[in-house]
């Protein structure tokens, strides 16, 4: 009877182990890296746009505030005549401009401001890139998978002034014999997710996900990344900027792969095949419990010498019948 396979641990999931799987996955990971970096980027556009338009505002509107002969608008605006028409404004130092150019000018930018938030443009490009992340995040917990993409602080203060340790337990009130026993759910301190490796993120498995298979799945993902850092560095190298970057380094040799088992054959070998030794091919024993019969030597060489007979008598007719063929 074959030995049968061993179970999983309560509560844990273990994916095939196959280069298929891994590259479905990564192309997975990809995608979702790809979305949250592009609309990171998108924000950071429409962020600059808003910041110059804010600051467009504040200055104009101090143009129509302040007094006409400090107006800073103007100093350009003297610039360009001066320019253009220089025998007519050479002499006249003195420009101002209408006061209504700064004003049409400041309700064109305060319209077009209240137009962004008006029609949906802030919600879908600046506010859209921070709900990305936890919507996929929400749906992805099904799945027992977490896309990190948290980033260490850039801030210089934080050298000297560190965060506390979220995970800490928090200090224990002197229990009262009236308050009711709290569950250890609610007790349990909750750990934080640790900055991502990676800039551009990664995705990180549950505890409920077998480790194997997530040990094997971060080598294929390391190998992966080296090689697609290998391939921007030489696309860097062939452009014009490319040879002005001297600190730019080629990465490390990616090293190789050692080839999974897929999950059928480690499901059919059973124990013997989680430790990578093939399984021990045990003899049936017999259970009819009747003594076993030595055949004497005189018998077992007169078998031998009747199926040497039966061959030859075999091959002797196969040849007769092939010459009356080839007469």
């Amino acid at each position: 009877m074959p030995p049968r396979p061993s179970r999983s641990p309560k509560g844990s999931f273990g994916p095939p182990n196959d280069s298929a799987t891994y590259r479905d996955l990564l192309l997975f990971e990809e995608r979702l890296k790809t979305n949250a970096a592009n609309l990171q980027r998108r924000k950071s556009r429409y962020q600059l746009f808003l910041a110059q338009l804010v600051l467009t505002i504040a200055f104009l509107l101090c143009e129509v505030i302040l007094p006409p002969h400090i107006s800073l608008i103007s100093i350009p605006y003297r610039l360009l005549l001066e320019w253009m028409l220089p025998d007519v404004y050479a002499s006249d130092p003195d420009v101002k401009m209408h006061p209504y150019i700064a004003s049409g000018l400041l309700f064109v930018s305060v319209t077009t401001l209240v137009l962004v938030f008006a029609s949906g443009m802030y919600s879908e490009k600046i506010a859209y890139a921070n709900k990305y992340v936890p919507h996929a995040n929400r749906a992805l917990r099904s799945l027992n998978m977490y896309l990190n993409v948290r980033q260490p602080s850039r801030n210089p203060l934080s050298f000297f002034f560190p965060r506390p340790n979220d995970s800490a337990t928090p200090p224990r009130r002197a229990s009262s014999p009236s308050s009711r026993p709290r569950s250890a759910s609610t007790t349990r301190p909750i750990h934080t997710i640790p900055p991502s490796t990676n800039p551009r993120g990664e995705l990180i498995f549950s505890s409920k996900v077998d480790k194997g298979f997530r040990e094997s799945y971060e080598r294929h993902r390391t190998a992966f990344e080296r090689r697609r850092e290998d391939k921007a560095f030489h696309e860097r190298q062939k452009k014009w900027y490319g040879r002005f970057m001297f600190w730019d380094r080629p990465p490390p040799p990616a090293p190789p792969v050692a080839p999974s088992r897929t999950g059928s054959s480690t499901a059919s070998r059973g124990r013997g095949s989680r430790s990578g030794t093939p399984p021990i091919m045990m003899k049936q024993r017999d259970r009819s419990n009747s003594p076993s019969v030595r055949v004497p030597p005189s018998r077992e060489r007169r078998d031998s010498i009747s199926e040497a007979d039966m061959r030859t008598t075999v091959l002797t007719r196969s040849m007769s019948s092939t010459s009356k063929f080839q007469v």
